[in-house]
């Protein structure tokens, strides 16, 4: 028995130390075999290294013939080749296609440029680290014009990643203009969602050393499904300018805004949110905020003024709004409503609008879904109420004042001219009704006293935007088709 211990106990020595002497080999082996497979994919490298048991390699110097794609070094630890694969006998030593899969623990990239070929621009990333890939086998076949993008949008929907980092990348337009942003950061990516998105230093400029035209300090996201959008990408009938409809995002955040157009026309904002809650299997709101938006041009900028001098004229230094908005999207009643959306300003107005759609069927959101907008005119969801309520707190004294001083006239008569006008106009190619007239009075009275302006449709029976087409018709009766009423309160 002790002998027989010994003997395997030896054997196992041997195996050992034939596995560490034959190690080496192995890894040379394959590395040139990685690297014969590049070149005869068109891509040059300046060296590759192996280390199987630390499941890991490491390319310098990756150049495309064309010139179109360029690493400085390309690294991937704890790499796991499926075993589906394995059986099937596709073993990962001829180098990564297109269409092959791809998982790994951490996937290192630096020095990245890819060109590209569809538009004459450019992507530069200083420098990319990934954890946790996997990227499922897809269908690298594609015989069109756009292969290119065609073939990252399949890549990009069959990818999952636990996390992406990437640093000072650039996206150069063939006109020199360019995007670019000191860091990008995603979690949680599975085939097309975003757990997280996060970009900070955001900058478009155009060609040149000027300033930056638009800067972005921080856009923070959750939830932002492309799924839809990266199939449409990677199908055989997608061109580049086709609608790609809308993009569902549960929280979207940008604040941090600057640059030269910023500056030029003394324009500030705080920042902008966007966000959706499912209230329940049916039902979900979204909600649009715009916080501290300010205009305050100054005198040192031609192009703000005449801008600078109407809001001296209405005794005005700068003006300050806010946005507040929130949609319901109501699936079970097959309405859309637009519950409260409020723009207002200090010592200017308060405007509230509400709507709500009803009759809404699967065409419209599909028409909705991939952004095709004349589609919803043949789908059969119809306008069933809508109110605008406009309150007075000091723009009509303040833009009859500028109007005033700047066309020599009193106050007092330039608030009569202006109701006198309200009261004649006539809309080119409008049946002018007796309930277009009171429409028009009550709306004169407005200018004349101020208050608060409520305008509310309530067409019988709810107007289909199937017939939307013949508002625009010649001698269309507007009033009595959308049921137009107007009040003045004060």
């Amino acid at each position: 028995m002790k002998k027989a211990v010994v003997v395997v106990a030896a054997l196992l020595v041997i195996l050992v130390g034939a596995g560490a002497v034959t190690v080496p080999f192995a890894e040379d082996y394959a590395a040139r075999r990685i690297k014969t497979g590049l070149v005869q994919s068109g891509i040059d490298v300046e060296d590759v290294k192996v280390h199987l048991l630390e499941r890991s390699v490491a390319i310098d110097r990756m150049t495309s013939s064309n010139g179109d794609m360029k690493i400085g070094s390309w690294k991937v630890e704890g790499l796991a080749w499926p075993f589906d694969e394995i059986r099937q006998g596709r073993l990962p030593l001829d180098g990564l296609k297109w269409g092959e899969p791809l998982q790994a623990a951490r996937l290192h990239l630096s020095d990245i440029r890819l060109a590209d070929p569809d538009e004459g621009g450019a992507w530069t990333i200083k420098e990319l680290v990934a954890t946790e890939v996997d990227l499922q086998r897809y269908d690298p076949v594609y015989e069109g014009p756009f292969r290119h993008r065609v073939l990252i949008a399949r890549l990009l929907r069959a990818l999952s990643v636990k996390q992406i980092e990437q640093t000072e990348f650039v996206h150069t337009n063939i006109d020199e203009s360019s995007l670019s942003a000191d860091k990008l950061v995603v979690g949680d990516y599975v085939q097309g969602l975003f757990g997280k998105l996060d970009i900070e230093g955001m900058k478009a400029a155009n060609a040149g050393a000027k300033p930056p035209e638009l800067t972005l300090g921080e856009l923070r996201t959750s939830g932002v499904d492309l799924r839809r959008q990266l199939d449409l990408a990677g199908s055989i009938d997608w061109e580049p300018g086709m609608p790609i409809g809308r993009v569902p995002i549960a929280f979207a955040e940008l604040s941090g805004f600057g640059g030269n157009l910023m500056t030029r026309y003394g324009l500030s904002l705080g920042k902008i949110t966007a966000e959706t809650t499912a209230e329940s299997r049916d039902i979900s709101r979204s909600r649009l905020r715009v916080e501290g938006f300010v205009l305050a041009p100054s005198w040192r900028s031609v192009e703000a003024v005449a801008t600078r001098m109407v809001l001296q004229a209405m005794n005005l230094d700068a003006v300050r709004l806010g946005f507040d908005c929130s949609v319901v999207d109501d699936r079970a009643r097959h309405e859309l409503r637009v519950d409260d959306c409020k723009l207002g300003g200090p010592n200017l107005a308060d405007a509230s609008f509400t709507a709500r759609l009803v009759d809404i069927d699967e065409e419209f959101w599909e028409a909705v879904d991939f952004g095709e907008v004349y589609v919803l005119l043949g789908t059969k969801a119809a306008l069933a109420a809508a109110r605008l309520t406009v309150a007075d707190k000091g723009l009509l004294q303040r833009s009859l004042q500028a109007k005033a001083k700047l066309g020599g006239k009193e106050i007092v008569a330039e608030r009569a001219e202006l109701a006198g006008e309200i009261r004649r106009h006539q809309p080119h190619g409008v049946l002018i009704t007796q309930d277009m007239t009171k429409l028009l009075d009550t709306i004169a009275r407005f200018v004349e006293q101020g208050g608060t302006l409520t305008l509310d449709a309530t067409p019988r029976p709810a107007l289909g935007l199937d017939k939307l087409e013949y508002l625009g018709r010649p001698g269309a009766d507007l009033v009595n088709a959308l049921g137009l009423t107007a009040t003045l309160s004060r």
